[in-house]
């Protein structure tokens, strides 16, 4: 009986270990053009170590994203938490008295995962599962690519994905006559620009 379970239990013993769901690289895109890349991956350790694929300089309120430009920047994660349902992990801002910026990964299925920005009231974020090495753009830096957040705080707003281009202006021949508001209107928030980081305007920390 025993010789017969010995070459199961040396098969059982041979066998690698299941990859974690969290494995591998993660979009996030924004009508179709990857902006973000995350690698998400154990050593050997069975530590969590990442990396964060973003534009050289670009300019964002959390769901807008414009002036992107690149060659893509390589960011290597800092600390990497495992919590009940994901893992959280941080990165180096290194801008003058900036503080890490830190996200909280969860899996949704075996090709999505869920991302919160910590410190933030940021809807959660929707990353598709990509292959290793997957490029990021194009992006045209006259442009503008917005993500519109659902109004529930906890619905993902993969489906609210948008991309606006600004229109030509028309030539002032052709322009029509305006006639004066009756009253300024509130403008749009601004998008701060940020030279590495995705900076909305709340404070990121704890």
């Amino acid at each position: 009986m025993i010789s017969r379970l010995l070459p199961l239990l040396a098969l059982l013993l041979a066998a690698p270990a299941a990859a974690d769901p969290l494995e591998g690289s993660w979009a996030l895109e924004v009508a179709g053009t990857p902006i973000f890349r995350f690698d998400l991956a154990k050593d050997k350790d069975g530590k969590w170590r990442a990396t964060w694929s973003k534009p050289s300089s670009f300019a964002s309120d959390g769901n807008n994203f414009a002036h992107l430009k690149g060659p893509p920047k390589k960011v290597p994660s800092m600390t990497a938490l495992e919590t009940p349902d994901g893992v959280e992990v941080s990165f180096n801002d290194p801008r003058p008295g900036a503080i890490p910026d830190i996200f909280d990964f969860k899996p949704i299925d075996e090709d999505a995962l869920e991302m919160k920005y910590v410190g933030t009231d940021l809807a959660p974020y929707t990353l598709e599962r990509v292959k290793p090495g997957a490029a990021l753009g194009p992006w045209d830096a006259e442009k503008t690519y917005a993500l519109r957040a659902a109004s529930d705080a906890t619905a993902s707003p993969a489906n609210n994905i948008s991309y606006h281009a600004e229109p030509d202006s028309p030539p002032a021949a052709e322009r029509p006559a305006q006639a004066p508001p009756a009253a300024e209107q509130p403008s749009a928030p601004p998008i701060v620009p940020s030279t590495f980081q995705l900076k909305p305007g709340a404070p990121v920390g704890r």
